[in-house]
């Protein structure tokens, strides 16, 4: 029973927490927006990696130091440039 209860908070702690985060990008119009919001988080966020793509409308973000990426900074920058994240799972 011990094994099961430390497996199911190990799994849980990663479910919470991830090095990688997929979001779906409402709000774009056009590639300058894909191009916009890489470029501001190249400068802001120079711990991740992210790869937004116009044509699927969604957004793949990376912490090149294995760091948690911090799903409600992201949200928040995205909102400030007139975009809104939705987590893909």
């Amino acid at each position: 029973m011990k094994k099961f209860m430390f497996a199911l908070i190990c799994a849980s702690a990663v479910l919470s927490a991830s090095d990688l985060l997929s979001l779906q990008i409402g709000g774009m119009t056009c590639e300058g927006c894909s191009s916009g919001i890489n470029e501001s988080f190249a400068e802001d966020f120079p711990n991740y990696k992210s790869h937004v793509d116009y044509k699927s409308k969604t957004m793949i973000i990376k912490s090149k130091d294995g760091s948690d990426v911090d799903e409600k900074k992201v949200k928040e920058a995205l909102a400030e440039m007139g975009f809104e994240g939705k987590l893909v799972k």
